[in-house]
Order: structure tokens, then C-alpha cells, then sequence
């Protein structure tokens, strides 16, 4: 009797731990879920607003995977007459990711306001993450451009990035805007012998920027919808206004995409006027 007393009495003294544990990972899981949801509302507010202006309108999606990820993108106006248009994807998920690209954002913001040109700004950005965060093992790749409507050109720098299309105002050309460059963090010096290149453009031209999330969604064959996939479809959305675009290529992807999305997608639509 008296073994069976201890007995009892363990096993009580058990539950009662078990139960504080469990109330303990419960708070524990609520406090990461609201860290998580504060991270995900920083990381919505470095989305740029949609644009209206005389020579341009500019409409973004972002679509991330989890609450936070590691894509970005900026639209900003050094002057009345130039447009920057960055965007970066940050390898993994998570707050680890999202914090890098909250901190490549305030970089380049700050070349966006010296006016520096597109290969100047994937070089400072790239020594500063070499320098300051390599050990974090987090790399990314970067694409920077910057439209001159005084010249009615585009001038771009990309680092490993996936090329922008360029869908002319024919609306059949198509004109693929190639990374030039080694992705962010990975050497020194990552510019290559043409770091940068330009071309003009023309009223009724459209641009897409986009991350790897499109091009690499894959159909139920395992096929990736690729650079060609992504440049019918944005081919078929010169149908449709400027504001209704966007959405009418993710939804494009969307069907040719089998299962769950695997990667963040972020896409920037630019209609020269």
C-alpha cells in the first residue's frame, strides 16, 4: 500500500510538470507568433506603394511563402526625371532573411538618394555585405535599374539575378535585361568586365521585374515555367491595363503551378508612357 501511495503521488507530481511545460511551449509558441507577425508587418512596409505619374505607373505583388521572407524591392524617384527600381532575394526564409533584406534596403536607399548609378550601387552593396555580414552565410541576388525619361533610357546592373523582361510596345518583342554580375556576398569584387548596360525605351513598353518564385514554379511534370513561360504570359497581360497586370500574371502562374508554392514571389510591372 504504501508503494502504491509513492506510486500515485509520482505520478501526479509527473502531470503537474507536464501540464506547466505545456503551458510554458504555449506562450513560448504565442510570443514567436506575434514576433512573427510584427516581423512580417516591417517586412510589408519596405513594399513601395503603386505609382501614377505622367511618364510612368509601377504596380508590385509579393507573395511570400511564410509570414517572412527574404525578397525586397524598392521604386524611388532621385529626382522628378529618374526612377530607381532594386530588388533583391535573400537565400532561405524566415526573420533571418527578412532582417538582411530590411538592411539592403536601407543601403541602397541611401545610393538611390546620392544618385549613384546602377553598377555603383551592386558594388557598394555587395563589399558592404562581404565585409560586414559574410559570416551569416546569407547571400543574395540583386538587379538594379534606373530609367532617365530626359534620355528615355534604362540603364541596368544585376547581380545573379533573374533577367527583367523588357515587352516592347509591339507587344511581341521581348528583350531580356541579363545579370551581369556574381551574386551579392560571394567575392570581393563581384562586377564583371560589363558591369552594366543600357537601352532606350519607347512609350507603351513594359517592364517585369520579377524573383526566381515565378520562373522556377514548376507544372506537375516537375517542368519550371521559366523565362520563356513568364515572357508569353507577359506578352498576353499587355491586354490588360497597367493596374490589372500583375495580377493577371500571378494568376497565370498560379495555374500552371502543381501543389503548394515553394519560393516568395515578388513581381514589379512598369508601364512607360
Amino acid at each position: 500500500m504504501a508503494y502504491s501511495a509513492i506510486a500515485d503521488d509520482d505520478v501526479e507530481k509527473l502531470r503537474h510538470r507536464l501540464a506547466e511545460a505545456e503551458r510554458a511551449l504555449r506562450i513560448k509558441q504565442d510570443k514567436m507568433a506575434m514576433q512573427l507577425r510584427l516581423a512580417a508587418r516591417v517586412h510589408s512596409s519596405l513594399l513601395p506603394r503603386p505609382v501614377r505619374r505622367e511618364r510612368v505607373s509601377v504596380d508590385v505583388r509579393y507573395e511570400p511563402v511564410e509570414e517572412v521572407g527574404g525578397d525586397y524591392c524598392q521604386v524611388r524617384f532621385s529626382d522628378p526625371d529618374t526612377c530607381y527600381i532594386t530588388m533583391c532575394d535573400v537565400t532561405g526564409h524566415g526573420i533571418a532573411a527578412a532582417l538582411m533584406a530590411t538592411r539592403v534596403s536601407s543601403q541602397v536607399r541611401h545610393n538611390i538618394v546620392h544618385g549613384c548609378a546602377p553598377r555603383d550601387i551592386v558594388d557598394s552593396l555587395n563589399r558592404f555585405v562581404y565585409d560586414h555580414l559574410m559570416e551569416t552565410d546569407l547571400y543574395l541576388t540583386f538587379m538594379a535599374a534606373r530609367i532617365d525619361f530626359r534620355s528615355n533610357q534604362i540603364t541596368w546592373c544585376g547581380a545573379g539575378h533573374p533577367c527583367p523582361l523588357l515587352i516592347r510596345h509591339d507587344r511581341r518583342t521581348v528583350e531580356h535585361l541579363h545579370s551581369q554580375n556574381a551574386m551579392i556576398g560571394i567575392m570581393e569584387d563581384g562586377l564583371g568586365e560589363e558591369p552594366e548596360h543600357t537601352l532606350p525605351l519607347r512609350p507603351g513598353d513594359r517592364l517585369l521585374f520579377h524573383t526566381d518564385g515565378l520562373i522556377e514554379t514548376a507544372d506537375a511534370d516537375g517542368r519550371c515555367l521559366g523565362t520563356r513561360g513568364l515572357s508569353e504570359i507577359g506578352i498576353q497581360a499587355q491586354s490588360v491595363s497597367l493596374f490589372e497586370a500583375a495580377d493577371y500574371i500571378l494568376e497565370r502562374v498560379a495555374d500552371y503551378q502543381h501543389g503548394p508554392a515553394t519560393d516568395d514571389k515578388t513581381l514589379i510591372v512598369v508601364e512607360i508612357k
